[in-house]
Parts: C-alpha cells; structure tokens; sequence
C-alpha cells in the first residue's frame, strides 16, 4: 500500500484567525445574552423585590397608622381618667358648699370641715395616695424633709420625728410630697 493512498481526505482549516493573526483583534465582540432560563430567573428575581419593597412599604403605612390610634386612644383614655377622678373630687366641693350655707354655728361648721376632710382623704385613698404620719418615729430623709429641731430631754427621742408642720403623702411606693417635720435633738444638760 501506497501511504498515499491511505491519505483519504484533507483537512482545511477555515477559521479566520489562523491565516490573519490580527483578525482576532479586529473581530467584533459579540453581545452578551444571557440564556433565556437565566433571563427569566432574573426577571422573577427583579419582580419579586418590588413585591417585597412594596409589602415593606405597605407594612409601615400601617405601622404608623397603628401607632397615631394607639396614640389617639391613650389620649381619649387619659381623659376619661382625668374625669374619674376630678368627679370624685366634686363631692369635696359640694360639702364645703353645704358646710358654708348651714354655717349657723361655728361646732356645724367645724363638723362639716371635719366630714369634708375625711371625704377627700377617702377620695385620695381610692386613688392609691396615703398620707405620711412620720411621728415619733426615726426621722427618715427620702420620707420628709426637717424644717426645724426641737431639744429633748431623753435620749431615746434623739433623731425622732417630733412634730409635723405639713402632711407628706405617697402614691403608691413613689413619694408624692414630703412631710415638713420637727426633729427632736438630746441635749445632756
């Protein structure tokens, strides 16, 4: 056998850069597509981030809507508090003014003030506020606030609570105001 005759075909490379070198530079850059699978995968994406931004949007529209009524019913809530308790403070008032029409002598008069004062203490205590009695008891600084001293002769009355000047009162565990007291001071004669 011939090794010609074995050569039955012949290859001719077709590709242009490979006669031009410098076509491959000149060549012009194809446009990049994406596959039509990635381009609706992205389109799915884009659409499902303006959803998300809108539902996002929407949320808080109804957030702030949320809190301005939760503000206007605090506010309606408070009022209607406010007039709780001013009411029962009214029945102090018509007292007083019942006390002063049938002040005909001056032992009604001083009855009627005491029930008055015993009907807003009541109205006070209803609504969470207690008197301070601080008498003869160690004087306490966060309880009342000393506007003077008194000498004693015992020394066991030492740094007690002598006299009140004014009332202290407290709602609950916080001090409303202070009593105004007299502290007793040992003085070895």
């Amino acid at each position: 056998m011939d090794p010609k005759e074995t050569q039955g075909f012949q290859v001719d490379d077709r590709r242009f850069w490979v006669n031009d070198e410098g076509a491959l530079d000149r060549a012009p850059i194809p446009e990049k597509k994406y596959p039509s699978f990635i381009e609706e995968l992205k389109t799915r994406t884009e659409l499902a981030e303006q959803r998300l931004k809108d539902k996002i949007k929407k949320l808080d529209e109804e957030n702030e809507a949320f809190r301005e009524r939760l503000a206007r019913d605090t506010e309606r809530r408070l009022e209607r508090e406010k007039q709780k308790v001013l009411l029962s403070f009214l029945e102090v008032v018509d007292n007083l003014e019942r006390a002063l029409l049938a002040s005909a002598d001056l032992s009604s008069l001083k009855e009627g003030l005491r029930l008055s004062i015993d009907l807003f203490l009541g109205q006070l205590k209803a609504h969470g506020v207690e008197p301070i009695d601080p008498i003869n008891e160690p004087f306490d600084p966060h309880q009342a606030e000393a506007v003077g001293v008194i000498a004693v002769d015992k020394p066991e009355m030492d740094h007690l609570v002598i006299d009140v000047v004014q009332k202290g009162y407290r709602l609950g565990d916080q001090l409303v105001r202070p009593a105004r007291v007299r502290v007793g001071q040992y003085t070895a004669a």
